[in-house]
């Protein structure tokens, strides 16, 4: 699947996709401040000289291992000095980045590894809690697949270590139109698809962004939610080389190993789902600790209520909650400014540059300001389709070039997108739609709710009825009678009230770290046996 002539001539025509590539930037970077920081990982740190030639001697290794033009390159990292690194190598010899989040094992290797068909795959065998490397020798060993494999860290037999590529890069010209990044979507809705992005793509976005937020030398960037997922690679990577801040390493699991890097390398900005940004705030609620740097939150990723937002202006009051909205598939197609309103805070921001939205009803038809349908979107940053699967790329995409969201959302009279939830996400009650992700908003605000997610069980006569499934702050107590109550006093329609609820110790959660309706869809029908 590849984009139609006409719209790739559009983007050109209008200046939205130029000539730049990332490797440039770096390159820019690397010429007017060399011996200014570029990349931090705990006590390492890189200049932006250093960086390109890592870039270039990993590129060159790769490429005289046999990695060309077009060639797909698996890597699986945590948040690491060597990912970034490793991206950039991959786009330097014009081959093709395939993200495995480290979170992912046999099932979900095995099923993009094969559909991908990678020459080479990059991961460690250092990480404490699992072995990648015999994963992947597993995985390949199974689809009797042989690509070239590099390791990042102790050596292991057929395996080639990251720190010993080294040759002459092929010199292929760069092209930000060719193929750069095969992901995989995020959605909790089924089996994940592939889609396809560009450089020209992401570097729009990334200049957006910047802009919008004014990114720029001084900042510091942390990397806190996977770099595996598109968002945190945007919101990370691909900004720091369009603004030239500093990319500093961590990672969300740890909590106050994030608040220590915020603390200690004055971090201005960030990009987390609401549970990351949540647990910072509790902790920074508990100790103390500095977080007066923060500049810009970009919280997204998931639903942000609004009793987040207030907690963090309330805790951080010089750092704005930079909500938006968007798909990996999209980029952020709306996002807050640091200009806009303050109570816009609570809205999912206006339109990206040279983005288009349409709400439309289930007729396909565009909807009026104020009125719920769902989103569709285009513009620049949208991708070229799924791999491998038109289907799955002609329901997604018109003739067009309109993308079908899946989310329900209504756009305010000042050009302001309100997510109301994912259509998918919707519960059938007696012919009465229940938005699950409306109804877990509300729930967010009672103060023992940790987190929340609104599921459907079947019934015999309605059809459908809700499950509240919720985790909750240390010694809270939440059952069926304080919901009702809670809805009772929020006067909400009766119909919309979950009608069981079930308390658990922890959500689950997908591998990028968003909670995993499957999961609990699965849960349920087996308490239901």
């Amino acid at each position: 699947m590849e984009y139609a002539t006409s719209w790739i001539d559009k983007n050109v025509q209008e200046g939205h996709w130029t000539g730049e590539t990332f490797g440039q930037f770096l390159r820019v970077h690397a010429t007017s401040r060399p011996n200014d920081a570029a990349l931090g990982q705990g006590e390492v740190s890189i200049s932006w000289s250093d960086y390109l030639s890592e870039v270039e001697r990993v590129a060159g290794g790769l490429s005289s291992l046999g990695v060309g033009v077009g060639d797909r390159v698996s890597v699986q990292l945590h948040n690491c000095i060597e990912l970034a690194i490793s991206v950039l190598a991959i786009w330097d010899i014009g081959a093709v980045y395939q993200p495995l989040n480290p979170m992912y094992r046999a099932a979900e290797c095995e099923s993009l590894i094969e559909a991908v068909d990678p020459k080479a795959v990059i991961c460690s065998n250092s990480s404490v809690e699992f072995d990648h490397a015999n994963l992947l020798d597993e995985v390949t060993d199974r689809l009797s697949c042989y690509p070239i494999k590099v390791i990042v860290g102790t050596t292991r037999p057929g395996w080639t270590n990251f720190y010993d590529l080294d040759g002459r890069a092929n010199n292929v010209a760069q092209d930000p139109l060719r193929t750069a990044l095969l992901g995989t979507t995020s959605g909790t809705t089924g089996k994940p698809k592939i889609y396809i992005h560009i450089q020209a793509t992401q570097i729009f976005e990334a200049k957006a962004l910047c802009r919008g937020l004014t990114f720029g030398k001084k900042d510091v960037m942390l990397a806190a939610a996977p770099m595996t997922h598109r968002g945190a690679l945007m919101v990370g990577l691909m900004t720091s080389l369009v603004s030239g801040s500093r990319l500093v390493m961590g990672e969300a699991r740890n909590t106050r190993e994030i608040a220590s890097i915020i603390e200690t390398q004055k971090v201005t900005t960030f990009m987390g789902i609401p549970t990351i940004v949540s647990d910072l705030l509790h902790l920074h609620g508990q100790e103390e600790w500095d977080a007066t740097s923060l500049r810009v939150v970009l919280a997204s990723g998931a639903p942000v209520t609004a009793e987040l937002i207030n907690r963090f202006h309330e805790q951080w009051p010089n750092a704005l909650a930079a909500t938006g909205y968007g798909l990996s598939e999209t980029g952020w197609c709306t996002f807050l400014r640091i200009t806009d309103p303050p109570e816009k805070v609570y809205s999912s921001g206006r339109l990206a540059p040279a983005t288009e939205i349409e709400i439309r009803d289930q007729s396909g038809l565009p909807l009026a300001l104020g009125e719920t349908g769902e989103v569709h979107i285009r513009g620049p940053m949208n991708c070229a389709g799924y791999l491998k699967n038109d289907e799955a790329t002609n329901q997604a995409i018109d003739a067009d070039g309109w993308f079908a969201s899946g989310d329900l959302a209504f756009m305010d009279n000042d050009g302001y997108l309100n997510p109301v939830g994912r259509s998918k996400h919707t519960i059938i009650r007696g012919g009465l739609n229940i938005y699950a992700e409306e109804i877990e908003h509300m729930l967010q605000e009672h103060p023992a709710v940790r987190e929340v997610a609104v599921v459907p069980y079947p019934d015999s006569r309605l059809g459908e009825r809700a499950c509240a499934y919720v985790s909750l702050h240390a010694e809270a107590s939440f059952d069926l009678d304080e919901l009702r109550r809670f809805f009772r006093e929020l006067d909400t329609a009766r119909y919309t009230w979950p009608e069981r609820v079930e308390v658990v110790d922890d959500l689950p959660r997908n591998p990028i770290g968003k909670i995993d309706r499957i999961a609990i869809s699965n849960l349920l029908q087996d308490l239901q046996g």
